[in-house]
């Protein structure tokens, strides 16, 4: 793969293997299904998605120029991709994207103790609603959400439940512990957690499934007191 760093190397590996991202569930989609990554750095779920299910749709996005170089250089060989270099925010226009203290992967539009604020670059801005209405208008739906934005998860919160109801699986790598039972909470009538990596409270890797998908073997295993 183009674009691996000492730091990234890990990273990649984890999403590659399945560690971060349970890629099975990707069996209970239908046919060609529509798949988004935000935060794709070099393409490594991407890349791994392609491996799974060949016929995808991948629309990735990714705001780092480097990063971004490389996840076209990883990805050229495939059909059905689309790339963007853009980040998305809650608005669309420019911002600064500051980089990260050991190289791309922490990049972030948000202060924090993994960025250098006084290293950034000015980025195309893209507003979270905005961009996922219209993949969801042009490809009438959207089957995988993944979202690592190093927390520009946060503007998942702002979307209309509509959006995110038809979403089949959600992909997340969240920063704030505070957002997190926001989000499921948000999501608590349509999506249930299917599993999860909690590494500290404020940080961990979380698979949302639409209720719809559960398997009925799955549900035979639930556990309710009598009535």
């Amino acid at each position: 793969m183009k674009g691996l760093t000492p730091y990234n190397m890990k990273i990649v590996a984890e999403v590659l293997s399945g560690s971060s991202y349970q890629f099975s569930l990707l069996e209970l989609l239908g046919s060609k299904p529509v798949i988004v990554d935000c935060g794709a750095n070099i393409g490594s779920f991407s890349l791994a998605c392609k491996t799974q299910i060949a016929d995808c749709q991948i629309i990735a996005v990714e705001p780092d120029k480097n990063l971004f170089a490389a996840l076209t250089d990883n990805l050229r060989d495939y059909d059905s991709v689309t790339l963007i270099q853009a980040a998305l925010t809650d608005r669309n226009g420019t911002i600064s994207l500051m980089n990260g203290k050991n190289d791309g992967v922490a990049n972030s539009i948000f202060k924090g103790e993994m960025v250098l604020e006084n290293s950034s670059t000015i980025v195309e801005s893209k507003a979270t609603l905005d961009f996922l209405t219209n993949i969801k208008q042009r490809y009438q739906r959207i089957d995988v959400l993944k979202m690592d934005t190093e927390g520009a998860e946060w503007y998942l919160l702002d979307l209309p439940e509509d959006i995110l109801a038809d979403v089949g699986l959600i992909y997340m790598e969240y920063h704030s512990a505070d957002f997190f039972p926001l989000f499921c909470h948000k999501l608590h009538t349509t999506h249930v957690i299917h599993n999860a990596k909690i590494r500290f409270p404020h940080r961990g890797e979380v698979a949302w499934i639409r209720k719809d998908l559960i398997t009925a073997e799955q549900k035979t295993y639930e556990i309710r007191p009598q009535q």
